[in-house]
C-alpha cells in the first residue's frame, strides 16, 4: 500500500495512483510525500520514502535551505531508502538560468531563486552522493505517476537480492564475421568458436563431409586450445559430436 501525505501538493497524487490500480491511503506523513514498505534482501521489510517537488519548488527549497537543512535529515531518519522526485520542464536561457512559462502571457521568465541549470544539477548530485537522496526528474504529471508506480513495483514485486537486471555476461562481437560453416559447427559439442576454424580448414568448408565424418576422423582433428597449445578433439568429444549430428 502507498501512503500519501494528505496536505496540498501531495494529496493530488492519490486519486490518479488509485486509478492506476494501486492501493492508496491518505495520511499525515512527518517527512516525504509518499511512503511504502518494500522488500529488502531476503524479503526483509524496508521503508521507502519519496519527497516530491515541482521544479520551481525545488529551486526555492535549495535557496531557503529547507530541503538540505530540514527535509533531508528527516528523510534519512525516517526511511531506509529515500528518493527525490522533481517535476517540470527544463527551460533555461542562454546563460543557463532556469525559466518558467507565465500562465497569463505564455512567455518565459526566470524562476524564483534565479538558479542556473548547472547549479541545480550539481546540488542534486551532492544530495545523492553525500545525502543518500536518490534523484528522479520527471517532465509531467503522467511521467511522475508512472515513475512512482514502477518504483513501488520494483520494491514490492520481489526481494531486493532477487533482482538480476544488474547482472549479465558480455561476449564481445567478433571483429571477423564467421562463415556459415563455422557458425554451424561451433554449436557442435566441444567445438565452439575457436575449434570451428580448425574444423573448417580440415573439411575445407564442406558441411556434408563434416556431418558424415566418423568419430575416428573427428577425434584426429587438431585444434589450438585456450593456452595456445595444439591438441586433438579426442574420442569422447568425437562421440558426442557424432551423436549430435546423427541423433544416436
Amino acid at each position: 500500500m502507498l501512503l500519501v501525505d494528505d496536505r496540498a501538493g501531495s494529496k493530488e497524487l492519490a486519486a490518479p495512483l488509485q486509478k492506476m490500480g494501486l492501493l492508496v491511503e491518505l495520511t499525515r506523513l512527518e517527512f516525504g510525500d509518499v511512503a511504502f514498505i518494500g522488500k529488502g534482501e531476503g524479503g526483509k521489510d524496508v521503508s521507502i520514502g519519496i519527497e516530491f517537488k515541482q521544479l520551481g519548488e525545488l529551486v526555492t527549497s535549495f535557496r531557503s535551505e529547507r530541503l538540505q537543512g530540514f527535509q533531508l535529515p528527516g528523510m534519512r531518519d525516517s526511511y531506509d531508502y529515500s528518493y527525490l522526485f522533481f517535476e517540470g520542464a527544463w527551460l533555461y536561457d542562454k546563460q543557463g538560468v532556469l525559466q518558467r512559462r507565465s500562465k497569463h502571457t505564455g512567455k518565459l521568465k526566470p524562476m524564483e531563486g534565479k538558479m542556473t541549470i548547472s547549479e541545480l544539477l550539481k546540488r542534486v548530485f551532492v544530495l545523492h552522493l553525500r545525502g543518500g537522496l536518490n534523484p528522479w526528474p520527471t517532465t509531467s504529471r503522467p511521467d511522475t505517476l508512472s515513475s512512482i508506480r514502477d518504483l513501488y513495483r520494483t520494491w514490492t514485486d520481489k526481494a531486493l537480492d532477487e533482482h538480476t537486471s544488474h547482472l549479465g555476461i558480455y561476449t564481445a562481437p567478433s571483429l571477423v564475421q564467421m562463415s556459415d560453416f563455422r557458425v554451424t559447427v561451433s554449436t557442435f559439442p566441444g567445438v565452439g568458436r575457436a575449434g570451428s576454424k580448425a574444423v573448417e580448414q580440415f573439411f575445407e568448408g564442406n558441411l556434408a563431409r563434416a556431418v558424415a565424418a566418423s568419430p575416428a576422423v573427428w577425434a584426429s582433428i587438431v585444434i589450438i586450445d585456450s593456452n595456445g597449445k595444439p591438441r586433438r578433439f579426442g574420442e569422447k568429444v568425437a562421440e558426442r559430436i557424432w551423436t549430435h549430428c546423427h541423433g544416436g
